[in-house]
């Protein structure tokens, strides 16, 4: 018998947005004073998960044969987890956001685009990855709007 993953993936995918959406709350409504700035935890939650989903990509192209297009898909995955690192780096928090933004969007392309050529697999989970990606390039784009 085989037991199906799609409950926890979707379970953690969707419990990964809590930090998105509660960091945009508090940075939007100024409902809780802390040390923390809410944009700095927002930004640092985002490079987080964008190197995740970076990495995830790495796992997918793993279990496919190697092909030229699974090399493109490993180099490109690469490059967005440096735009992921660089949105640390930047003392600007809006310069921040709009490259893990950019990151997001990249990220999505790449496994619409590229993994779908590799796998033959029309589950679930693209959808979700739409409406994840969908909801937290959102958040990336409220927060840049100037705290009340």
């Amino acid at each position: 018998m085989r037991i199906s993953s799609r409950p926890i993936i979707m379970t953690l995918g969707y419990l990964g947005l809590v930090p998105f959406i509660a960091s945009t709350v508090i940075h939007l409504t100024g409902w809780m004073r802390t040390e923390l700035e809410p944009q700095t935890v927002f930004i640092t939650y985002s490079a987080i998960i964008l190197s995740f989903l970076c990495g995830a990509l790495w796992g997918q192209v793993i279990e496919q044969p190697m092909q030229p297009r699974g090399r493109t898909l490993l180099v490109c995955s690469n490059i967005v987890a440096l735009v992921a690192w660089l949105g640390l780096l930047i003392q600007q928090p809006h310069m921040s956001l709009l490259a893990l933004f950019c990151g997001y969007v990249s990220v999505f392309w790449l496994e619409v685009r590229w993994l779908k050529q590799l796998r033959a697999d029309n589950s679930y989970y693209p959808s979700m990855r739409f409406a994840l990606t969908t909801i937290v390039c959102s958040m990336h784009l409220l927060m840049l709007y100037p705290t009340m």
